[in-house]
């Protein structure tokens, strides 16, 4: 698979959405050429990849949606995270131009324990007692 032409990545929290535009930067008279499908090789498995919108496709549908943003806005969605976890966006144009959007989540903690990213301070195992 090639590498794509721009990639960024982003953090979200389940909730949010975020406007994405197409990485192309001409158009013409017909507005933005986005592929209206998905070319082959990309996805080994295809059971949680959302349907082609504006040339953008979600590569998990579990953990987020996309909708196509206002119709002013040219090749443009809106994606909302659902769960905490990752995802990627990509754009496919028809002259294969391509695009990629890490999504990257993590869960809120405290660092109050162990399970909760910590410690923050020191160490909650008892690893001085005698046994």
């Amino acid at each position: 698979m090639p590498d794509p032409i721009s990639g960024t990545s982003i953090y979200l929290m389940p909730g949010m959405s975020v406007k994405i535009k197409s990485p192309l930067t001409s158009k013409n008279d017909f507005g933005w050429f986005a592929a209206d499908e998905i070319p082959g090789g990309y996805f080994s498995d295809l059971t949680y990849v959302g349907e082609i919108t504006r040339g953008f496709v979600v590569e998990d549908t579990r953990n987020g949606t996309i909708q196509p943003a206002p119709d002013d806005e040219g090749a443009a969605i809106i994606y909302t995270h659902r769960r905490v976890a990752e995802n990627a966006i990509w754009f496919f144009s028809v002259s294969g131009e391509r695009g990629l959007v890490n999504v990257i989540s993590v869960p809120i903690h405290d660092h109050s324990s162990v399970v909760h990213g910590g410690p923050a301070y020191g160490t909650y195992f008892d690893d001085d007692v005698e046994r």
